[in-house]
């Protein structure tokens, strides 16, 4: 199928700076102002949201380039077996004038605290950052701390294991030989990788020597290897350790992967690729083989492996490698647009990667898994921001954070006999039977309505269709009660979902047309009453069988009033 916008959520209050996370029929997503969201993943309709405590001002940390506050940066983790999220969020201590560090986890089905656990490293909290992504090693967290952008003040590189019980945590930290004992962090934003043996795998950033040159090897821009119970048991110095750590182009730009075959492709700021054998670790490894990648640029984010092929993040546009397994060694395949930087992941037989180079960063590409040709070409409603952060996949289709947001773009139909995403009641998708499903669909989610009740929506129609003629309907998403303001004909209202507004349409192909619509009389009085409203448009039209295609989209109506 062609991919097509699906759905935008509501603003979330602050910027997304994590990857979506997807289980069942919800997407997860927290924000820097520290807010956790479970959304509906069929429409984007917030499910519920849970507060870790107040985010850090901006203002009060030495440096940085997190804006306005800094939360939750990292990406969570899910542990299905305890059926829950943790997160670390960064909370501001007004009476103390300082920030700390702490574990929360929420249950998945009810919402309610499950763990709340604090891990600051020794040292003034406002110099830590926790920016790497979260994983799960047994029934641990596994969490990797640095400084802010700028590497202003003291900090070293931390890697902590959180135990889900409650009890308390332990860490390692990089061994910084610098005078300044800062520097070492753990930073790449896919973070550290656990394999089957519980063991710990982490890059490490370069040390902040001051005024002095680094020159005594301590960890840092490595490759370490670590215990379940945070022991150290191996490390890969890169060759040119000494030179990349004095002129910050150290490996801790991107998180490692682990390959079959027992080894590990690193990459960093240098433009080398190195393939490790984790076996050799504990004798401090060199690599098995290293060549030039991203044409010498930087790498930033996670990569992904799929079917012998290394895609790894670049600064100057996704790179493709192919992996021998048997000769331990990687080659060029092909090189994609060179504004497509974000970190890639493969989902339906393409590459998809975001453009966070491009201006505005509000396309993300799919491309061809063997030649790197771009098939497809989505627009996103909202601009992203380079916060090396993946998209995320499941059910047929795409999930990206999008500046407060997240946005949805459906990339593949489902197989035949199972269903799209549920939602309650009502699927992303209708009719068609096993022909395509092409379907008209709404743009943004936001929409501001007079106090006459007039509203408009964007609907965009594929090109893959001539013309687009049908109906848009949008619909309260829960029962409501709402009378008719007159006298009352039973003794007591009854809640039902309510109509909101109706209206038809015609769109050229490729074209977005924004579609004008009026609240009923009731409706209009619940707006005035509750003054915002969280609705479902329905868009349908007749697709090129002639069946019946419908799309859905959460909307959040506004009441303004013109002055």
């Amino acid at each position: 199928m062609t991919p097509a916008f699906a759905w935008q959520s509501q603003e979330l209050g602050a910027p997304l700076w994590s990857q979506p996370l997807v289980l069942g029929a919800r997407v997860y997503t927290a924000t820097v102002g520290n807010n956790v969201y479970a959304l509906d993943a069929a429409t984007g309709a917030v499910v519920w949201v849970k507060n870790a405590g107040p985010p850090v001002p901006s203002s009060k940390l030495p440096c940085g380039d997190i804006s306005p506050t800094v939360g939750i940066v990292g990406t969570p983790v899910i542990d299905p077996a305890t059926n829950a999220i943790y997160a670390v969020a960064d909370v501001w201590n007004a009476g103390e004038n300082e920030a700390h560090h702490e574990l929360v986890g929420y249950s998945l089905a009810t919402a309610e605290q499950v763990l709340r656990t604090r891990i600051d490293p020794p040292g003034v909290g406002r110099d830590y950052l926790q920016r790497a992504a979260l994983n799960l090693d047994g029934r641990n967290v596994i969490v990797g701390m640095g400084g802010n952008d700028g590497d202003c003040g003291t900090y070293r590189g931390t890697i902590f294991s959180v135990p889900e019980n409650g009890a308390p945590p332990s860490f390692w930290q990089v061994p910084i030989k610098v005078e300044t004992n800062s520097g070492g962090a753990v930073w790449g934003a896919s973070g550290p990788a656990v394999d089957g043996e519980g063991h710990i795998v982490t890059s490490t950033g370069n040390p902040n020597p001051g005024g002095e040159r680094a020159t005594v090897y301590d960890y840092s821009d490595s490759l370490v290897e670590l215990t379940p119970s945070l022991g150290l048991i191996g490390w890969f110095e890169p060759p040119s350790w000494e030179q990349d750590s004095n002129s910050d182009t150290d490996l801790g730009s991107a998180g490692p992967e682990l390959l079959p075959g027992g080894l590990v492709f690193q990459a960093g700021k240098n433009g080398t690729g190195y393939l490790v054998d984790e076996a050799t670790m504990g004798a401090g490894a060199e690599a098995v083989f290293s060549r030039q990648v991203c044409g010498g640029a930087g790498s930033f984010g996670g990569d992904a492996y799929f079917a012998g092929a290394i895609y790894i993040a670049c600064s100057n546009g996704v790179q493709a490698l192919s992996y021998d397994r048997a000769a331990r060694s990687f080659s060029p395949i092909w090189k994609g647009p060179g504004d497509a930087a974000g970190p890639p992941i493969v989902s339906a037989g393409l590459v998809w990667v975001v453009a966070t180079h491009a201006s505005p960063a509000d396309k993300v590409y799919g491309l061809d898994l063997a030649t790197g040709v771009t098939r497809y070409t989505e627009t996103l409603p909202s601009a992203t921001v380079d916060h090396f952060a993946s998209p995320s996949a499941a059910g047929g289709y795409l999930f990206i954070a999008s500046a407060s947001s997240v946005t949805a773009v459906q990339i593949a139909l489902p197989p035949p006999g199972s269903p799209p995403i549920p939602a309650p009641g009502v699927p992303p998708v209708l009719g068609g039977g096993q022909h395509s499903t092409v379907a008209a669909t709404v743009v943004g989610s936001s929409v501001k309505v007079s106090a006459s009740g007039r509203f408009t929506v964007k609907i965009r129609c594929p090109s893959a269709l001539s013309v687009c003629r049908g109906t848009i309907s949008v619909r309260t998403l829960k029962a409501v009660i709402a009378s008719s303001g007159g006298v009352a004909l039973v003794a007591k209202p009854h809640a039902a979902i309510l109509t909101l507004a109706t209206s038809r349409f015609m769109i050229r192909g490729g074209h977005v047309k924004a579609v004008r619509l009026r609240m009923t009389r009731t409706a209009l009085r619940l707006l005035l009453r509750r003054r915002l409203l969280h609705a479902r448009a329905t868009v349908t039209i007749r697709g090129a069988t002639g069946a019946l295609v419908s799309s859905h989209a959460a909307l959040v109506l506004r009441l303004v009033h013109r002055r």
